[in-house]
């Protein structure tokens, strides 16, 4: 009997893995011969190149984790683990470096970013193929585990400060590796993924190789403050120029977050993370007049009350926007007057359903009914409700129904809670209808 055709399936698998690793072997040697990594080797790699990697890496990790962590494929459920994210340890890093103030690069982004749009790009036609891309990314971390040394030398680092994606598994790095392995094997007990797979791992080489030449010399007259800092996932979209603008557009977002609990009960740190870079992002809208701005915010109104925030949370962030653009920058308050305007104009649609003081009285019915404790937990869903029959009205489809879903999950909310929130998305309806 042909010993090939006898072997069973799992020795197969090992034979693929083996492949894989066999297959790939030269981009080790290819990427650990470019310049970056001998400055980090002879320790003269400068900090901003550093940086930059970290940033880039977070742009890449953003993507690849949330494609994996969402995917409904059999092979890739098997294989994924929360405990395989890296974005948290890359976030940590960069806010240790964050008081230097350090520029990014334009040429390293847009080599990350090549690689999300391959990622989705993977998430869509073919899924499981991600699994390439994990296995490289994974085996990264042992080849980190190496460098570390020279990045706490090179940077007169103390302990893990500014260096914890280079430490990620710590002493468990090559138990962590081993298990991995195992994992993926059992996944990929079919054949016929191999090569899928294997030209996934090649591609995601080929994109670290273009990160890692962008990275390493830099180019000093490409240098500015990308998006990506404030939100990895956030792809290329404007932002202010002016650093106080900035600040100002964070501050807005913060207080928003105070008003909305919810933004963070349901959408946690990378909702935060949008909610940044879309305050930046619509900043930049001031420069255009009142008619094509408020086209741009009853855009975006749109886009995200069908993803379960209701157009008064925007209303709300216009005018923290204005007031802390104005208190910044107060020459230009006439400029940020177009985000009060904006504002009002979305309380406009909202009011026009009611009749005096029925939105008012429906949220305060709402906070009486689910008690104080509640009411202080879950600080303004009364008024996220109410609005979002509103806008449902106003012809934003699915406003209703996604923040309805959310607000009545029997694994998230008691009983006498989801019937309260029932029964005022009915009020709500019945008042308008009035």
């Amino acid at each position: 009997m042909n010993s090939n055709n006898s072997a069973s399936p799992e020795t197969k698998s090992i034979q693929i893995m083996q492949k894989l690793k066999k297959e790939t072997k030269g981009y080790h040697s290819k990427l650990e011969s470019l310049p970056y990594f001998h400055a980090l080797i002879d320790h003269k790699l400068p900090l901003e190149c550093y940086v930059n990697q970290l940033r880039a890496l977070a742009i890449i990790h953003s993507s690849l984790e949330q494609e994996l962590a969402s995917s409904t494929d059999n092979q890739i459920r098997s294989v994924w683990d929360n405990d395989l994210r890296k974005l948290a340890l890359l976030e940590e890093d960069l806010r240790f470096f964050k008081p230097r103030v350090i520029p990014d690069t334009n040429k390293a982004i847009e080599a990350a970013l090549s690689m999300t749009e391959k990622i989705r790009l993977r998430k869509i036609e073919k899924p499981v193929t991600l699994l390439g891309y994990l296995y490289v990314f994974e085996g990264s971390i042992l080849g980190n585990s190496m460098h570390r040394p020279d990045i706490t030398k090179t940077f007169h680092l103390s302990g893990l400060n500014g260096c914890l994606y280079y430490s990620g598994y710590r002493e468990k790095v090559q138990s962590h590796w081993n298990q991995f392995l195992k994992t993926m094997n059992k996944a990929l007990a079919d054949p016929s993924l191999h090569e899928s797979i294997l030209s996934a791992a090649h591609e995601a080489f080929s994109g670290l190789e273009s990160l890692y030449t962008a990275l390493f010399p830099l180019s000093k007259n490409e240098k500015s403050f990308h998006v990506t800092r404030l939100n990895p996932e956030a792809g290329n979209h404007p932002i202010p120029e002016d650093k106080r603008e900035i600040e100002a557009a964070l501050k807005a977002s913060d207080r928003g977050w105070v008003e909305f609990p919810y933004y963070k009960q349901r959408y946690g740190n990378r909702g935060k993370r949008f909610s940044d870079s879309d305050s930046c992002w619509i900043v930049t809208l001031t420069d255009l007049d009142q008619e094509t701005l408020n086209l741009q915010i009853d855009w975006l109104c749109r886009v995200l009350a069908t993803r379960g925030m209701p157009s008064i949370m925007m209303e709300q962030t216009l005018k923290y926007l204005a007031e802390e653009l104005t208190r910044a920058l107060p020459d230009k308050a006439a400029c940020y007057s177009k985000l009060t305007a904006s504002a009002d104009a979305l309380e406009g649609l909202r009011m026009k359903w009611f009749h005096g003081t029925d939105f008012n009285s429906l949220v305060t019915r709402f906070d009486v009914a689910v008690g104080p404790e509640m009411a202080k937990k879950y600080k303004n869903i009364g008024c996220l409700i109410v609005s979002a029959v509103a806008d449902e009205k106003n012809g934003i489809e699915g406003s209703v129904d996604i923040l309805q879903k959310w607000l009545t999950d029997k694994e998230r909310f008691p009983d006498e809670w989801i019937q309260i929130v029932n029964e005022t998305f009915e009020k709500a309806d019945n008042a308008i209808g009035r």
